[in-house]
């Protein structure tokens, strides 16, 4: 299809952008493709596509991709990209569906490889969406995401900083985050009141391995839960935490010469996880 402005062509569909939904267009084509071109595609791998939108990236990936699922939660878009837009294109397929109730792990065992993932996350999303590919890290090769740039620099963010979180210590144990550009509003149809980064997501082996990584992001949380206080409140408070007393825990903390004084923004990825196996460890010593 010719390049028609998304203003033009929503208008001929009689839609209007849903604020609600987050929903933002890309207005210039070699947008699309600098954000494909970052997939690094070879033309057999299954992409996943969050947000479709007017199809933009969608066309690109179809020339691209052995197979396109291309994931728009809006009924009016998803029908026109798919009655209209890619009628007649056997490697796209198109989901009415919310992203968040699609099942990656089961199209990774359809697909019988590791998938791509690309988009532009609604910022209401944004932080569900990076949680959900953590969860579901097996069934992903690699993704490239457009977000908010606020975002992009909290899981980009140093230990210490207010920027550091939960969020960015997850991200930054299960993948390896390369920033690849910047997009200005004027870059979109309407446009955000705030810039955008594409950032590439590449699954990592970590340099400190959990040996339970959903009893260390239960550790990460507890140690965000108030950003304020010390790890000897949060995570070694007077009441037992993870099953070891205070004490236990304030010995954890002594065996990587971690004060239990300093708080939980100021431990990486790899103290986390270290720290993680310590209370493991002595649980079952216990």
């Amino acid at each position: 299809m010719s390049f028609i402005s998304p203003k033009l062509l929503l208008r001929r569909l009689g839609l209007t952008p849903r604020k609600s939904w987050g929903q933002h267009f890309l207005l210039h084509p070699h947008q699309a493709r600098r954000i494909v071109e970052a997939l690094e595609l070879t033309g057999s791998e299954a992409v996943v596509e969050i947000g479709a939108g007017l199809g933009a990236l969608t066309e690109v990936l179809a020339l691209k991709a052995g197979r396109v699922v291309a994931l728009e939660r809006d009924p009016a878009l998803a029908r026109f990209l798919e009655e209209e837009l890619f009628a007649s294109q056997p490697r796209v397929e198109v989901r009415c569906q919310d992203v968040l109730k699609f099942d990656l792990a089961q199209f990774r065992r359809e697909a019988g490889a590791p998938v791509v993932v690309v988009g532009n996350l609604p910022y209401q999303i944004t932080s569900p969406v990076l949680f959900k590919l953590v969860e579901e890290k097996p069934a992903l090769s690699r993704a490239v995401l457009m977000m908010q740039q606020e975002v992009g620099q909290r899981l980009l963010a140093s230990p210490g900083g207010k920027d550091y979180g939960v969020l960015t210590v997850l991200l930054r144990y299960h993948f390896a985050l390369t920033r690849l550009f910047s997009l200005g509003p004027a870059n979109f149809y309407p446009p955000p009141q705030v810039d955008s980064v594409v950032l590439r997501l590449a699954p990592a082996a970590p340099e400190v391995r959990a040996a339970d990584e959903a009893g260390m992001a239960r550790v990460v949380k507890a140690a965000f839960a108030h950003r304020r206080k010390t790890l000897n409140n949060t995570l070694a408070a007077p009441a037992p935490a993870f099953g070891l007393t205070p004490e236990a825990m304030r010995a954890c903390l002594k065996e990587m010469d971690i004060d239990p004084s300093r708080r939980g923004e100021t431990l990486s990825p790899a103290q986390f996880a270290e720290l993680s196996n310590k209370i493991g460890l002595r649980r079952t010593e216990s």
